[in-house]
């Protein structure tokens, strides 16, 4: 995409997926008897992979990413992992993290904000097209 589009790429850690402790590598079929697996899919609000961060602490991180570009004001393309994703879109709009399962995001699809200092709005999820 960077090519295509003749940007530079940088990497930024704070777009990493979700740490998930102990559960990396691990395969849903066998997660499906945790109950700590079940929590971590009923309630993304409080719930925490052994090890691993919580979505709430995943959301700040991409926050902090976004108010940075937010203060900048410059466009920029953003590629990250569905759940770092959905929390960034939850907290923008302003959902709390709960809602999770409200929204869908496709892989390999792009979503675009509008940000500015102290605020945002979602424009678009699940294009198939850079904005």
């Amino acid at each position: 995409m960077a090519a295509a589009l003749g940007l530079t790429v940088e990497t930024e850690p704070d777009l990493d997926e979700i740490e998930t402790g102990a559960w990396t590598g691990r395969g849903f079929d066998e997660l499906a008897a945790d109950p700590l697996w079940a929590a971590w899919n009923t309630e993304r609000a409080t719930a925490r992979s052994p090890g691993g961060e919580s979505m709430a602490e995943a959301q700040a991180r991409i926050g902090r990413v976004l108010d940075r570009f937010a203060a900048d004001g410059a466009p920029v393309i953003l590629v990250s992992h569905g759940d770092v994703i959905r929390a960034a879109l939850l907290g923008i709009l302003g959902l709390g993290l709960d809602a999770y399962d409200r929204i869908v995001v496709d892989p390999a699809s792009c979503s675009e904000l509008a940000l500015w200092p102290g605020g945002g709005r979602v424009v678009s999820i699940n294009e198939r097209t850079v904005p």
